[in-house]
């Protein structure tokens, strides 16, 4: 049998873009997806372009992200991740000060970040970490685990809905009792002062940032009668 000799290869003619060799693509992740996110300039930003600067098609980054909104989630999550992983809870600390320090951590995080999302989601072990933590302290304390999820649930929706409270700035301070606030313009001035009152103070500067820390501070004390409650 004559064996063939293989044909040399054909030159590639002058400005012929390299072909991509066929079988399975790249592989990526998503922290490869947001390193990649984040050496482009946010005006430049778009799926292309990182889908160009990890070598991949962009068909691939859709499977990860699915859009570009998708891509912007996880930038934001990421970036809540790091802020979040900044937060010391103290080592020593009684339960109450660890549900403080993970709330304020929280609130914090979003502050800085700035999330657009009423959601925020955990991905790295650094922040699921605190969150261990802070049911370790609750559950050590007495609470049932389904009881300690639901506090940790509580605090952090808290800490979250505060924080948008404070970056709405003032369309935010007036809608908060939007239909008192419209009820009253229709009575008689000083028919309700205590009412009239309120709304005036909801609309005043600082309103929001102390709506945190009240909100907090009623939570921990109806937790710590109810734990008193179930040690009798």
């Amino acid at each position: 049998m004559t064996r063939q000799r293989d044909e040399p290869a054909k030159p590639t003619a002058p400005g012929d873009a390299p072909r991509r060799r066929r079988g399975r693509p790249p592989r990526i992740d998503h922290a490869q997806i947001v390193a990649a996110a984040r050496a482009i300039p946010p005006a430049e930003l778009t799926m292309q372009a990182v889908a160009d600067a990890l070598g991949v098609d962009r068909t691939s980054l859709h499977y990860y992200v699915g859009d570009r909104d998708g891509l912007l989630e996880l930038l934001v999550t990421d970036l809540f991740e790091t802020e979040l992983c900044r937060a010391e809870l103290p080592e020593d600390g009684s339960w109450p000060d660890l549900v403080r320090a993970y709330a304020t951590a929280i609130h914090n995080g979003v502050l800085n970040v700035r999330p657009t999302s009423p959601h925020f989601r955990l991905r790295g072990t650094g922040s699921l970490a605190l969150a261990e933590r802070v049911l370790e302290s609750l559950t050590g304390a007495g609470f049932g685990v389904e009881d300690a999820g639901r506090i940790l649930t509580l605090v952090s929706g808290i800490a979250f809905s505060a924080a948008h409270d404070l970056l709405g700035g003032e369309q935010s301070k007036l809608q908060q009792h939007p239909e008192v606030a419209r009820a009253l313009t229709e009575v008689a001035e000083g028919e309700f002062p205590l009412l009239g009152a309120v709304v005036a103070q909801r609309a005043a500067a600082g309103a929001a940032a102390d709506d945190f820390t009240f909100s907090l501070d009623v939570v921990i004390a109806g937790l710590q009668q109810r734990l008193a409650k179930s040690s009798d």
